[in-house]
C-alpha cells in the first residue's frame, strides 16, 4: 500500500504542477479550446474503447492463466485502428461543417484525437494491466515516466513555439507514445507463455463480449453527455474564455478526486476482480460491500477537504488570469465525487456481468444534465453549469443504488459515512478558523500555510478511515 500511495502522490503532484504551468502559459481561451479537443477524444474513448477495456480487465487473469492474452490483445489493437479511422472521419465532417467551435484545423484535430485514441489507449492498457497482474512497481514507474515525459515535452513546445492548446496536447501525446512502447515490451515479458499460437475467438466469445460491451458503451456514452458534453453547450452559449475559467476551477477538483480514485482503485480493484472471478452471489456481495466501505467514506471526507480549502487551492494551482475560478472548485468536488460513487456502484454490474443495469441510471443523468445546462447556464453563467452537473450526479447515484440493490445484498457503510461527515465538518472548521486568524489574507504564503495545516489534519483522518480495510485478503481487519 505504501508503494501505491507514494506513486499516486507523486502522480498527483505532477498533475497539479501541470495545471499550474498550463494556466500560467495558456490564456483562458486556449484552455477552453483544449477542453473541447480532450472532450472529443473522451467521446470516442468512452463510447467505443472503454467498454472493451473494461471487459479486458474483467477477464485478464483468466486469459493470462490460459496463455491467451497476446492473442486477444492482437484483435484489440486492430479494433483500435478501426476506431481511430472512424474518429478521423467523424472529426473531418464535424470540423468542415463548423458544428463545433474548435477553432483549429482538421489536421490538428485528427492528430491529437486519433493519436490519443491509439497511443494513450495502448499506454493505459498495458501499464495498468501490470498492476492487475501484481507488478505494482513497474506500474508506478511507467505511469510517472509517462506523465513526466509528456509534461516536459508540452512545456518545451509551448515555450519554444507558441502558447497554444495544440502544442501542449502534442507534448503529452508524444510522452504517451514513448511509454506505450516501453510499457508494452515489459508487460508482454511478464505474461504466461502463449499456449495457442493461432487461437481465434469463437462466435460464442464474440457474443459474450458484445453482450458485456454494448450496454457499457451506451452507459458511458450517456455519462459523457452528463459529465463532459456540457462544454460544447457552454462554448456555444458563453464563449471560450468563460468555458476555460470554468474548466480550470472544475479541473482542480477533477485532479484531486482522480488522484484519490486512482490510489484506492489501484489497491482495491485487483482484490475485487480476483474475488468476483469465482464465487457465488454471496461472495460477490461481500466483495462489493468491502470495496464500497473502503471507497465511499473516504470519498466523502475528500469532498469536505476540497470545500474547506477551495480558495487556497485556486491561488496555489492556477495562474493569475484564473483566480475567479475558485467558485467552481466546490461544484466540481461534489460532481466528481458523484462520478466516483457511480463507478463504485457500477462494479456490481461488472461482478454480475449484467452491464445492462447501467443504462437507465446513466440515461437519467444525461437527460437531466443537458436539460439543466440549457436552463441554468443562460441564466446563471458558468455557475449554472456547476449546479446542473452536481444535481445530475446526485440523481445518478440515487438511481444506481436503487437498481443495483436488486442484484447484490448491498450494505452501505453508514457507520463510516457518519464518521466521515463529522470529521469533514471539523476540517471546514479548521480552515475557517485559519482564515480568521490570518485576517482573510490572500497571500500565496498564507494559502500554502493554511493548506499545510488542513492537510496535516486531513491525512491522518483519511488513514484512520481506511485502516480497517488495508488487508491483503480483502477482509476488514
Amino acid at each position: 500500500m505504501f508503494l501505491i500511495i507514494f506513486g499516486r502522490a507523486a502522480q498527483f503532484v505532477l498533475l497539479l504542477a501541470m495545471m499550474r504551468v498550463a494556466t500560467s502559459f495558456l490564456p483562458p481561451e486556449e484552455m477552453g479550446r483544449m477542453s473541447l479537443i480532450t472532450t472529443s477524444t473522451a467521446f470516442f474513448a468512452l463510447f467505443l474503447v472503454n467498454p472493451v477495456g473494461m471487459f479486458i480487465n474483467r477477464r485478464l487473469h483468466a486469459w493470462d492463466t490460459k496463455g491467451l492474452v497476446r492473442r486477444y490483445l492482437d484483435f484489440y489493437w486492430f479494433y483500435l485502428l478501426l476506431v481511430g479511422m472512424a474518429a478521423a472521419a467523424g472529426l473531418l465532417l464535424v470540423n468542415r461543417l463548423g458544428v463545433i467551435g474548435f477553432q483549429t484545423s482538421t489536421i490538428w484535430l485528427v492528430v491529437l484525437v486519433c493519436g490519443s485514441l491509439l497511443f494513450n489507449t495502448v499506454n493505459q492498457t498495458v501499464i495498468p494491466s501490470l498492476n492487475l497482474l501484481g507488478f505494482r512497481g513497474w506500474f508506478i514507474v511507467l505511469t510517472l515516466a509517462t506523465i513526466v515525459t509528456g509534461f516536459l515535452l508540452a512545456l518545451i513546445l509551448i515555450m519554444r513555439l507558441q502558447p497554444k492548446a495544440e502544442y501542449w496536447l502534442l507534448g503529452l501525446l508524444i510522452g504517451q507514445l514513448v511509454f506505450a512502447g516501453i510499457g508494452g515490451k515489459i508487460f508482454f515479458g511478464k505474461l504466461h507463455p502463449s499456449q495457442v499460437a493461432t487461437y481465434k475467438p469463437t462466435r460464442t466469445h464474440i457474443k459474450v463480449l458484445f453482450g458485456f460491451a454494448w450496454p457499457v458503451a451506451i452507459s458511458v456514452g450517456l455519462s459523457w453527455f452528463q459529465t463532459q458534453g456540457y462544454r460544447f453547450l457552454m462554448e456555444n452559449s458563453l464563449g471560450l474564455a468563460p468555458l476555460g475559467l470554468f474548466v480550470a476551477g472544475y479541473g482542480i477538483s477533477i485532479g484531486m478526486v482522480a488522484a484519490f480514485e486512482s490510489v484506492l482503485t489501484t489497491y482495491f480493484q485487483p482484490l475485487f476482480y480476483k474475488r468476483v472471478s469465482t464465487g457465488d452471489r454471496e461472495e460477490h456481495s461481500r466483495a462489493w460491500n468491502y470495496y464500497a466501505s473502503a471507497i465511499l467514506p473516504s470519498l466523502l471526507l475528500l469532498v469536505f477537504f476540497i470545500a474547506a480549502v477551495a480558495p487556497e487551492l485556486t491561488r496555489l494551482l492556477l495562474g493569475p488570469a484564473y483566480q475567479s475560478a475558485s467558485q467552481f472548485v466546490v461544484w466540481g468536488a461534489v460532481a466528481e465525487a458523484a462520478r466516483v460513487a457511480v463507478g463504485t456502484y457500477g462494479m456490481v454490474a461488472h461482478a454480475k456481468m449484467k452491464t445492462k443495469l447501467l443504462l437507465v441510471p446513466n440515461l437519467v443523468g444525461a437527460v437531466l444534465s443537458i436539460t439543466l445546462i440549457l436552463w441554468l447556464v443562460p441564466e446563471y453563467g458558468p455557475a449554472g453549469a456547476g449546479i446542473a452537473l452536481t444535481l445530475a450526479g446526485v440523481a445518478v447515484v440515487v438511481a444506481m443504488h436503487r437498481f443495483m440493490r436488486s442484484e447484490l445484498v448491498i450494505t452501505l457503510p453508514y457507520k463510516f459515512l457518519i464518521r466521515s461527515l463529522g470529521l469533514g465538518v471539523l476540517l471546514i472548521g479548521v480552515a475557517t478558523a485559519g482564515r480568521l486568524m490570518t485576517g482573510e489574507s490572500e497571500s500565496l504564503m498564507v494559502a500554502v500555510l493554511l493548506l499545510a495545516v488542513v492537510g496535516a489534519s486531513f491525512l491522518p483522518i483519511q488513514y484512520w478511515l481506511l485502516r480497517p480495510f488495508l488487508s491483503r485478503h480483502g477482509e476488514v481487519v
